[in-house]
Parts: structure tokens; sequence; C-alpha cells
């Protein structure tokens, strides 16, 4: 099942902090008293990568080869937030979560100059206050060489990924510590939706940075993996594409019920072919790593002519050829399996 990453940036441009400091701290991003935050997508995305860099110049994010290390399947000793039942209204839902939602962003060297390139982007939430968040465990696949991680929140603050403390990836959950106290967390909520219930989606689509969608639960649904492990999903009508992988799912109390993580495509096949089902193709909600230059990558290659079959061309869809888009979550209870001794 191909998978797909998402990355988010913050950013104000401000001076950079003492080299002694951890996070890149900045300015809270401008919001009117009585108005709303209107987000500059340009600020957030060069904001997270400015600061990024300097992290990594600095040493503070954790070393390459020990992310890789660290990476292997385990529970994270974490003391989950207790659910909320008081009911909110979706603007309330909105209001709480978005300074519990980070972006994760990567960067790594330039293997002829040394430099920091951009890497990917993802949406991450806060599980805990002593910097614990919560990602897809795919946005930590395909890694360059050399590759290293940090996280941004609202207000643009940026802050470098220090430890991985576990995670799942048939669950598609990973659980990483960054270098900063004092998070909001999410709660988890203590058990699965019921199919109809109303969610709400915060994340970072398509350079797109803390975009609210609604929506409801379709289904729960499940299926054997080529290494014969299961998968458990749970459908939602809530938008998300590339850059939300990561992104909380929440219910109408604020607690997270679900994470983004992937779409499926279901395309109505050619008249002449007539299959008695409607073809499904699996969409990544990867983000491709960027090409540091002007120039457009060759067609069918990533950076530095890799072959990259998220940058190839995706054949011109025809008239009405596709008939929907199922977006697909980790469900509650995959989730809270990640955590606890």
């Amino acid at each position: 099942m191909t998978r797909a990453c998402l990355l988010v940036a913050v950013a104000v441009g401000l001076a950079l902090p003492a080299a002694g400091d951890d996070p890149v701290a900045v300015a809270p991003p401008p919001r009117e008293a009585t108005g709303p935050w209107y987000v500059d997508d340009t600020e957030v995305f060069d904001g997270l990568y400015k600061r990024l860099r300097h992290l990594a110049d600095k040493g503070k994010c954790l070393p390459h080869d020990k992310l890789k290390e660290k990476l292997h399947p385990r529970r994270a000793r974490v003391e989950l937030a207790e659910p909320g039942d008081k009911p909110l209204s979706p603007a309330e839902v909105y209001k709480r979560a978005v300074p519990s939602v980070f972006v994760v962003g990567s960067v790594y060297p330039d293997p002829d100059t040394g430099d920091w390139l951009d890497g990917l982007y993802a949406t991450a939430w806060a599980a805990a206050p002593d910097g614990v968040l919560v990602t897809n465990r795919h946005v930590f696949e395909d890694l360059e060489e050399g590759e290293v991680f940090g996280a941004a929140d609202s207000k643009g603050n940026v802050y470098p990924v220090t430890d991985i403390l576990g995670g799942d990836k048939t669950a598609d959950v990973l659980v990483v510590r960054v270098g900063g106290r004092g998070f909001a967390p999410l709660a988890v909520a203590a058990r699965p939706l019921p199919v109809a219930s109303w969610v709400g989606v915060l994340s970072h689509p398509g350079d797109h940075f803390y975009l609210f969608t609604q929506g409801h639960v379709t289904r729960y649904s499940t299926n054997e993996t080529d290494d014969g492990r299961r998968e458990r999903w749970m459908g939602v009508t809530a938008e998300f594409a590339t850059g939300s992988s990561g992104g909380p799912v929440l219910d109408d109390r604020g607690n997270v019920a679900g994470m983004t993580a992937l779409t499926v495509t279901i395309d109505a096949p050619p008249d002449e072919e007539k299959p008695k089902e409607p073809a499904k193709g699996r969409r990544p909600v990867r983000k491709a790593k960027r090409a540091q230059d002007k120039k457009d990558p060759p067609k069918g290659k990533g950076e530095k002519g890799k072959d990259d079959p998220m940058a190839k061309p995706m054949p011109a869809p025809q008239p009405g050829s596709v008939q929907m888009v199922v977006k697909m979550a980790v469900p509650a209870p995959a989730l809270r399996g990640v955590f606890g001794r």
C-alpha cells in the first residue's frame, strides 16, 4: 500500500536566536483582534526551512544514522491526556486544535556542496506537553542520506526532532520528541466514532497550511498487507491531500478520533472494458522533495535525475473518469495501541 508524506512550515522573518537556544523562536503570526488569522503560506513554508537549516547547522537535530536506528516498532511510554466530553462547535474545535498542530519538515545535505536542501513536509500533533508529537510512520520512509527533521508550531517556532519514542509501521503511526516544552496536547478518543459521526481535519494540504475541513465517518475497513499483517482504516469525507499526512481527525469534543494517512481514487473504466467494478487506484498523499534550483526536473525523474514515481506525470483523466476520492485515516484504537508499556 502506497503511503504519503506531508510537510508544513511556519515562519515570520525575525532574527535567529543565540546558538545555545534549541528552538528557533519567532513572534506569533499576526492576527486581527476580532478577525480571522490570514495564513501567509509562502511565509510559513520559507520560515520553516530557514529555521530548520539553522538547527541542522548547529547539530540540534537527531542525527540521520541514529534516527534510522530508532525507527523499529515499539510502544511509546507516554501518558496520554484524558479525552474531553464537552460538546464543542466546529469553530471551538478548530480554535483549540491550532496551537497543538505542527508542520513536520526535513532537510538533507547536498552530496556535492554540503548545503542543506529542503526535504519533505507533513503534519503532526502534540500528544504530551514535553515535546511529544505524533505523525504517520510513512513520513520517515525513503529518506535521503543525512536527512534530519524538525517541526514548527502555528506561531512560527521551529523545534528539532531529537528522539524517536515509538511507532508501528502497520498502523502507520510514529511518535517523536522535539526540543520544546509547554505544548497543548490533544487527547485521543477512548473508542471509535460511530459511522456518520461529524469530524474535522486540521492539516497542511498542498502548501495550504492550517486548513480546516469538515465531514463525517463513512466506514471502517481492513485489509491484509503483503507481509501478512492486518491494517485497519477509518474512512472520512473531510478533505485532505498531499501535505496532510499525520493530521488529526477531530471529533466534536476536540479529541483525536483518527489521523490522516492516504487516499484511494475510484475511476470509471473505459466503456469498451466494461468490468464488473470500477477500477481502483491508490494515490499517495506524499509530498515530493523540492528541487533547490529553479529548473524543472526531467519528466519521470526526481531530484538529481533519480527515479521518482511521484515525479512522473499522471495521465490526464478522461472526462468523467474520476468518480470519487476515498479518504482513509488511522482510527483511534490503532493510535492508542502505540502508547503504553
